[in-house]
């Protein structure tokens, strides 16, 4: 059933929307619901391969702020991995792809230093496995820290000239050591492999936890 229209109506933006659900609990409502897969597949017209790969066209840290940075990590164990059990369980399949998203953006703002945790472990793990990329790592911050040194004790900074045609130099090194290495390829697998865990682990993950849910059924008790 259409509503008629109404010129009371008024459209209300999309975050000031998304801010008044969340505010007011029905956002984990949104996400606990059940889509059929019939209706997602009508309300996309190119198709359910589009959908997914659309998953990756959108910004997940459009809804980030600096708040949300500042906010001190969750329980690794407690709470961004709890893996719930039974009718409460954390972690389930999107039935839609907007709802997919909707558990993209609404995890990361929610846990932002525990995902840039295991991103560094992730790229701690590529350089533990190839060597070689972490000794050019090294060496590229070694050489410049040698460069920042002289500079300071020579006093280069009178000498222009020199200390740009050193730093030339230094760049030249830089590139060829990055290469050689292959420090640029395995921060790249770095980066790419994060940010699939990443974007992964916040789809699956519901918006409400399960210690949420036994807490509010706790207090209705």
């Amino acid at each position: 059933m259409a509503f008629s229209a109404n010129p009371l109506s008024l459209s209300v933006p999309e975050a000031a929307f998304e801010t008044w659900l969340q505010e007011t609990g029905y956002l984990e409502t949104l996400d606990t619901r059940n889509i059929p897969p019939c209706v997602d597949r009508c309300t996309t017209s190119t198709g359910g391969a589009t959908s997914f790969f659309s998953l990756f066209a959108f910004n997940p840290f459009s809804k980030l702020t600096v708040e949300d940075l500042k906010r001190q990590p969750a329980s690794w164990t407690g709470e961004f991995f709890d893996c719930g059990l039974g009718p409460s369980r954390t972690y389930s399949l999107p039935s839609s792809v907007s709802q997919a998203r909707l558990r993209i953006q609404e995890n990361i703002r929610r846990y932002p230093r525990n995902y840039a945790y295991l991103s560094l472990l992730i790229l701690c793990c590529f350089l533990y496995k190839i060597p070689i990329a972490l000794f050019g790592l090294v060496s590229t911050v070694a050489l410049w820290e040698v460069l920042r040194i002289c500079s300071n004790r020579w006093q280069l900074e009178k000498y222009p000239v020199i200390l740009h045609v050193m730093v030339l130099l230094m760049q030249l090194l830089t590139a060829l050591i990055l290469i050689y290495c292959k420090v640029v390829i395995t921060l790249c697998w770095g980066v790419f492999v994060s940010f699939g865990v990443m974007i992964l682990h916040s789809s699956l993950r519901r918006l409400t936890p399960s210690t949420q849910q036994a807490d509010k059924k706790s207090k209705k008790a």
